[in-house]
């Protein structure tokens, strides 16, 4: 039955990929906007400076459009563009006026930093022109680096992509300027050049509270919006592989659990590993990975939760991040924290005709008394009407005694006037004869950067939590639910105000047995005055059903300063009734800049409870600081205090990186000591690790 269920869903999935034709609807309902490339013998000099000859000839466009604070609008910031190219690269060009004065005030000064709140532009590529997929490349006066993609029409980003890539920028008396050059060989593109890319460019100017577009769009991250780059030369890419083999040494006062080592010294081990990377052709790439190492992961920052329900950690591990953005899915079937140390592991992702496809297989090694096991993860994309997609997601983990199987079919579907409708079926196949369960949900919205509502069932069986969660992350099950989110902003730009929002979020949900289990009901507002300070205000009315009602309302009230900016404060207050205890939590954030090289950010989290039986109450204190002594070399802060369980957490961390993005030297020093309690809040054992780790990673090009 397991086998003729997972056969059923992929020859379903099938059955629509060669039905539905590749073009239809579209999210572009006018004409795109056209800018041509010059094809160039000599290369220009990346300076920054624009002197070469080409950028004299190049097609210069401006035009700009606003998608904030005036949707549409010409952009008060003016910036113009141009682009050029040889066989194997291609070359962007920037000039941006700064309307507000010369000096860019650029802050951003490492590596895949927050651009959004930054004087910076954006170039994106849709190479294969699917208007759903695309690369990104930002920078600032500064001409620092960032780069990620993004995929299905903007609802997934994977800022953690990374590829080698020139720029530089320079400031002059009328704003700034930069260069761009981007090697076709980083990045997928389709066989023979002729065909247009999708491309776009952005312009983000902070002083104006300005994000803004040469080609007209209604969402910030939306590919299906973008013009058309023409002219491009006949590219030269093919079949390549690099090898990054890489050496740890570590020196800690903690156990191996499991870690593979070459050399074992009391305290001391030294461990290798490798990483082998391929461009399998024009339009696709793979990794293979051997004992891949993460001792350079800093540890999760402390959270508070109010809930009863497991928490939600972000991945960090690269090897997991690079190209996981098509494994992203709202109920949440593929994890890939659940999966601990890997003895080896290949992926692969690109592009075939009308399908984009991510594979993904691990080996986990034994640790802890727990079985090894393998995770193998599937996941296929098919492009129809135009800028909508249908998906498959199939996900196997099997071990020792038995294994779990998910299979997930998915669609997202654009129309006309911003309407979107997302579903999703899930269908859990657990070992030992167990109970089939099944997930789903359906979903219509309407969106642009300026307004959001949507409305969504979504049915959750009984069982199925238990079922997934050895490969997936779901918090609940047992639920029928139903949900509802308004959101809107206005701009009013007068009588001292710059813009409102406001926020309505309204759930309920019952059991299959028809019990009402939770009601929450979430209002939010916000002003934001034109001299960059925030105030709101929220309330939520929250009645949840575990072994008895409990009614867990709360009040907040906010306040911040410079929001759109990277130097920026702001507090929270909220105050209110949770599982029978009344609280109070208090929340203080900074961020700021004492020189062009440091940045430091603070948080303060005080919770008191009254009465406290179980000694809930705590301050949480997190302080990271950076500093960038080039955008490649730098030294990093993070430390973390949480008084309830005594726990101090410190990590160090230098990184060179000497052949940008992937061939690195780093030094990191943790420490993490904590006291632990048993269920009556009697002190256990108190624990103090440390570690010091040194990582060297040396790229070699094969072929």
């Amino acid at each position: 039955m397991l086998n003729y269920r997972f056969a059923f869903g992929i020859a379903l999935f099938a059955f629509c990929c060669t039905s539905f034709p590749s073009a239809g609807l579209s999210q572009q309902e006018v004409a795109a906007r056209t800018i041509s490339a010059l094809q160039v013998e000599t290369a220009p000099e990346v300076d920054g400076l624009l002197e070469d000859s080409c950028w004299q000839k190049a097609d210069w466009q401006g035009g700009f459009f606003q998608l904030k604070p005036s949707p549409g609008e010409p952009a008060r910031a003016a910036t113009r563009v141009a682009v050029a190219c040889d066989q194997h690269n291609l070359y962007v060009a920037f000039r941006c006026f700064n309307p507000t004065g010369p000096a860019a005030n650029s802050l951003i000064n490492r590596r895949d930093g927050n651009m959004d709140q930054d004087n910076a532009v954006t170039l994106y590529l849709d190479t294969f022109h699917t208007r759903r997929d695309c690369y990104y490349f930002s920078t600032n006066s500064l001409g620092i680096q960032v780069d990620g993609r993004i995929g299905e029409d903007g609802r997934s980003n994977d800022k953690s992509w990374d590829c080698v890539w020139r720029v530089a920028a320079h400031e002059d008396s009328a704003g700034w300027t930069a260069e761009m050059a981007i090697p076709v060989s980083e990045i997928r593109i389709p066989q023979g050049s002729s065909q247009p890319w999708g491309i776009n460019f952005r312009r983000n100017y902070p002083e104006y509270f300005e994000t803004s577009f040469w080609s007209e769009r209604d969402k910030a991250w939306r590919v299906s919006q973008s013009g058309d780059l023409v002219g491009l030369a006949g590219f030269k890419k093919s079949f390549s592989v690099a090898l990054y083999p890489y050496i740890v040494g570590l020196d800690a006062n903690v156990p191996s659990l499991g870690r593979k080592t070459i050399y074992s010294s009391g305290s001391t081990e030294v461990t290798s590993g490798a990483d082998l990377r391929l461009n399998l052709g024009s339009a696709a790439n793979g990794n293979l990975t051997w004992n891949p190492d993460f001792a350079t992961v800093e540890s999760d920052q402390d959270v508070i939760n109010l809930t009863r329900y497991e928490t939600f950690f972000p991945e960090k591990r690269l090897y997991f991040l690079e190209g996981a953005e098509l494994f992203k899915n709202r109920i949440n079937v593929f994890y890939s924290r659940r999966i601990g140390d890997i003895d080896y592991g290949v992926k692969s992702n690109g592009r075939v005709g009308q399908f984009n496809y991510a594979l993904l297989s691990v080996h986990e090694r034994a640790v802890g008394g727990e079985p090894s096991s393998r995770t193998s993860v599937l996941r296929l994309q098919r492009d129809i009407f135009g800028s909508s997609n249908i998906g498959l997601l199939a996900v196997d983990k099997t071990f020792s005694g038995g294994y779990s199987r998910v299979l997930n079919t998915d669609a997202s579907l654009y129309f006309p006037s911003h309407f979107k409708f997302t579903s999703q079926f899930v269908g859990s196949f657990p070992s030992g004869g167990g109970e089939f369960t099944k997930a789903y949900f359906l979903r219509l919205a309407r969106e642009t950067d300026i307004y959001h509502y949507h409305l969504r069932f979504t049915n959750i069986d009984p069982g199925f939590r238990e079922n997934v969660n050895q490969v997936g992350f779901i918090q609940d099950d047992d639920r029928r639910e139903l949900d509802s989110d308004v959101r809107y902003e206005w701009w009013i730009k007068k009588y001292g105000i710059e813009k409102v929002n406001m926020h309505s979020m309204n759930n309920v949900f019952w059991s299959h047995s028809g019990a009402i289990r939770n009601v929450r009901l979430n209002q939010w507002a916000a002003v934001t005055f034109l001299e960059k300070w925030l105030l709101g205000y929220g309330n939520t009315y929250k009645t949840e059903l575990f072994e008895k009602r409990y009614r867990n309302h709360s009040m907040l009230a906010e306040g911040g300063y410079n929001q759109q900016q990277w130097n920026s404060y702001s507090w929270i207050y909220l105050w209110g009734r949770n599982f029978d205890l009344d609280y109070t939590q208090l929340v203080l954030r900074g961020r700021f800049k004492p020189t062009a090289n440091l940045s430091l950010s603070y948080s303060f989290n005080r919770l008191r409870f009254s009465p406290d039986p179980r000694q809930q109450s705590t301050n949480l204190h997190v302080l990271t600081g950076e500093y960038n002594f080039t955008p490649d070399l730098w030294l990093r802060l993070f430390t973390q205090y949480n008084t309830r369980h005594d726990r101090f957490y410190i990590y160090g961390l230098f990184g060179w990186r000497f052949a940008s993005p992937f061939g690195a030297l780093y030094l990191a020093y943790t420490r993490d000591r904590f006291d632990t309690f048993d269920d009556l809040l009697k002190p256990l054992s108190s624990r103090d690790e440390r570690a010091f780790f040194v990582k060297l990673t040396v790229p070699l090009t094969l072929y």
